[in-house]
């Protein structure tokens, strides 16, 4: 029993808001109420009057905002406590520290004198079985040991290690659960629920499930705090490193990362773009801004974004789609870059006046075929600037994946966008004109896809509205730009392709025609850029230093200060050009150039210019002054001897050797076809690098000809004994088509008659068996051959009149073309008299 304290009786009531007071414990209480202080005063005051001295119930409110709580408003198990010492503060408060003795049931309550009075009875203890009330203050002990090395280090004090250290040198099982309940940090309901516990072993049993929780929880709790710590030391190191790299990246002249992520946030701000680009866009950004700038997922997004921003994005309510275009002025223009074409440019400015009337609709896909050096490209340049907009070029010449066209994925390293998207960014627009250049040369499917196919949802006007390129991954608009092709032959574009074009043709040039683009277009070029046309100080304001009109001021500027009284003027202008012949341009096209084209003839003008410029250089100031010539005497100098023999007719009418005309990609050629028979046994042999086709149209003539050996003259022939030769030179450049059946047919005929073949004479033509000569294409080609090999005669296909206006009128005015339905017009314009001489 509590010294003083009765089984029951009345002592002063102090009641506390939110705390709750075990016995053996010790407390300090901060008092406001005046309840309290004269509570208080009463325990303390001397005398029996009072009751006993010191002693006062310590009750825990179940209101806290209650200032004059009763007894229902009282928890029902109290603690009888003693006033240890008290300690005066402002009027009217005060702090007391108490000690608990034991616990106590409130019975009533009396309000007397300024202070409560309550009515108390002693709590009579439980106890379970002493064995199981002693392992059970052993689990106790062991988790509260177990708690106290989960809290942090600063809570180790001297007092709380004294008290825990007094808490486990404790027998008694009632004063270790009081003890270590005022020692955990518990909830205020499981505080008070432990002090309304009246038994002991039940009392143990919810401490030890309190305890143990409390110490999960502070496990997991330093497990977080421990996680935190590190991700904090490495954040702080990493923060470090950056501080250190952005100094670097100061005396470097590097920009900040912070920098250019706002200046790329910017942008983007600033950027107008179709929604899912916008929403792909922010995504994208609100992940960089979370990463490591330094992390290569971070350059990664930053590369995609800089795509994103700098594209140029056709959106709803853009501009609308240009028709200023002045049709006199693209027909100057095309006249202007352009000799003769007259179809092909008639063709462009048709598309030209339907983009004028219609802007908004989507015309076809121009494709300009022809052989090389023709202006194909040239063409689609003129365009661009009449219509002007951008042009953008780039060539598909060996494309064999598809990810050129449509772009690589992000997820591989180093992945970009296809050409398309490069070229819109080049371009700049949404609205360019692009060329896809030698689209025949596309490579054919293979494992890494199909770059034709690739091409379709570019080329369809019914789908390039959305094109997903596949880094981008979103919908690109490519509706407002226009595609044109190019490509040297047509039969090569792939079939899904060709459905998509529409092709113009562009054939060869003449001689004249080459002539007059030398002069008017390539010699002019090659002047200026082999510096030797006086244009080159035309232009106004003052020449670089070191550039060549400064070079060429400065020699001027010599020769003007050395020359003496009496000599002739200075020129106006250093460097009076150069002086060709036709003769030279003439043998340059026909002898050092075999072409369809102007390049090759370009570049043989340059080595011409060079050679000229390297003489003015080397010569000084007075030889830069004059005016250089360069004739046919000058050619093998310069350019060695010629490269090709132009073909001419044959010196005179043989036996089994007729003329025949084929077509090539760099134009039209002359085809000698000999045919020699001797003893054998029938056979029928073919020489001279034929393809499969031509060699069926030589079995297909020997049929024709076996057929009909009585009506032709030649059934005394004995074909199972005499073989047959077919031989066409130049052994070393394939040859195929069926074009040559008709001279072929021909040749055969005279072999076996013995009657010799015109040599002023040309002929092209597909043959039956029945005899009937079929339309050939590459007319235009083939004509002109004829005509530069200087034969007067050309027969064609009855079915090919409709080619006669391709044929340019110049050549028309040296040849007479027969047209021809059937094998025997042929042979009659054909053959000889079989007393005609015959050339050796």
């Amino acid at each position: 029993m509590s010294e003083g304290l009765s089984d029951a009786g009345v002592l002063p009531l102090l009641p506390l808001r939110s705390a709750v007071l075990y016995p053996s414990v010790s407390m300090p209480v901060d008092l406001g109420r005046p309840s309290s202080v004269e509570a208080v005063r009463r325990a303390t005051a001397q005398g029996r009057r009072f009751g006993p001295h010191n002693l006062v119930i310590v009750a825990v409110q179940r209101d806290p905002m209650n200032d004059k709580p009763g007894l229902e408003d009282l928890h029902p198990i109290a603690t009888a406590t003693r006033v240890v010492q008290v300690l005066r503060g402002l009027p009217g408060r005060m702090t007391v520290i108490v000690r608990g003795l034991e616990r106590v049931v409130l019975e009533g309550l009396e309000r007397v004198e300024g202070c409560d009075l309550v009515r108390y009875r002693r709590v009579t203890p439980r106890y379970a079985a002493p064995a199981m009330i002693t392992a059970l203050a052993g689990v106790l002990r062991d988790l509260v040991r177990r708690h106290e090395t989960l809290l942090p280090s600063a809570r180790a004090t001297e007092q709380r290690q004294a008290t825990v250290q007094d808490a486990l040198d404790e027998r008694d099982p009632d004063r270790v659960s009081d003890l270590v309940a005022n020692l955990v940090e518990l909830d205020i309901d499981d505080r008070v629920a432990l002090l309304q516990q009246r038994d002991g072993g039940e009392r143990l049993r919810k401490l030890i499930e309190m305890v143990a929780q409390r110490c999960n929880e502070l496990e997991v709790k330093r497990d977080i705090d421990r996680s935190v710590r590190d991700h904090l030391s490495r954040h702080e190191q990493e923060a470090v490193l950056r501080h250190k790299l952005r100094a670097i990246q100061a005396e470097l002249g590097d920009s900040d990362p912070e920098t250019w992520l706002d200046e790329l946030s910017a942008r983007l701000d600033q950027k107008i773009l179709p929604e899912q680009a916008q929403l792909a866009a922010d995504r994208e950004l609100g992940r960089l801004e979370r990463m490591n700038p330094q992390s290569s997922e971070a350059m990664i997004a930053r590369t995609y974004l800089e795509w994103i921003v700098d594209l140029p994005w056709l959106v709803d309510g853009a501009a609308p789609v240009r028709n200023d275009i002045d049709l006199e002025a693209a027909r100057a223009r095309l006249d202007a870059d352009h000799h003769g074409l007259d179809k092909v440019k008639r063709r462009v400015l048709e598309y030209l006046a339907v983009r004028k009337l219609a802007p908004d609709k989507r015309g076809p896909v121009l494709c300009f075929a022809g052989p090389p050096g023709v202006g194909k490209t040239s063409l689609a340049r003129s365009i661009a600037t009449t219509l002007g907009r951008e042009f953008v070029r780039f060539s598909l010449g060996g494309v064999r994946d598809d990810a050129e066209i449509r772009g690589h994925r992000r997820t591989y390293v180093g992945a970009l966008p296809g050409r398309l998207i490069r070229a819109m960014k080049t371009a700049g627009t949404p609205d360019p004109v692009i060329l896809l250049d030698e689209i025949d040369k596309l490579s054919s499917p293979d494992l890494r896809g199909d770059p034709a196919s690739a091409l379709l949802e570019t080329l369809d006007p019914e789908q390039n509205e959305e094109f997903e390129d596949h880094y981008l991954g979103v919908p690109y608009d490519l509706s407002r730009v226009i595609f044109i092709c190019t490509a040297n032959e047509v039969e090569a574009i792939p079939a899904v392709l060709r459905d998509r074009l529409e092709f113009i043709a562009l054939s060869g040039y003449t001689i004249d025609e080459k002539l007059a683009i030398a002069r008017e277009h390539l010699l002019p070029k090659e002047l200026r850029d082999n510096g030797l046309s006086p244009s080159l100080l035309d232009d106004e304001g003052p020449a670089a230093p070191g550039s060549l009109r400064d070079q060429r001021a400065r020699n001027t500027s010599l020769l003007a200060a050395t020359r003496r009284d009496g000599d002739d003027p200075l020129p106006s202008e250093f460097g009076p050009g150069v002086e060709i012949d036709d003769a030279v341009i003439e043998r340059l096209a026909t002898e050092y150039t075999r072409e369809s084209g102007v390049r090759n003839l370009q570049r043989q003008l340059a080595a011409l210019l060079r050679d000229v410029a390297m003489r003015k250089a080397e010569g000084g100031p007075k030889l830069a002054l004059e005016v250089a010539h360069i004739g046919v005497e000058d050619l093998g100098r310069i350019l060695g001897p010629p490269r090709h023999h132009e073909e001419l007719m044959a010196p005179g009418p043989r036996v089994g050797v007729c003329t025949g005309l084929g077509w090539t990609p760099t134009g039209g050629r002359l085809l000698f076809v000999e045919v020699t028979t001797m003893r054998g046994a029938g056979k029928l042999r073919l020489t001279g690098s034929l393809g499969d086709v031509m060699k069926e149209s030589a079995r297909a003539a020997l049929s024709l000809i076996r057929s009909q050996a009585e009506r032709l003259g030649i059934g005394h022939v004995g074909f199972d004994t005499c073989d047959v030769h077919i031989h066409l030179p130049s052994g070393g450049v394939p040859k195929d088509g069926p074009s040559a059946g008709i001279a072929l047919t021909t040749a055969l005929l005279s072999a076996l008659l013995g009657r010799p073949v015109r040599h002023d004479i040309a002929m092209t033509g597909e043959v039956t068996l029945r005899g009937h000569v079929l339309p050939i294409g590459g007319v235009r080609e083939k004509v002109l051959a004829a005509h530069r090999a200087g034969i007067r005669d050309v027969i064609l296909p009855v079915r090919n009149r409709k080619d006669e206006p391709d044929i340019p009128a110049a050549a028309l005015e040296d040849l007479r073309l027969h047209y021809v339905a059937h094998v025997d017009e042929v042979l009659a314009l054909a053959l000889c008299d079989p007393a005609t001489r015959v050339s050796a």
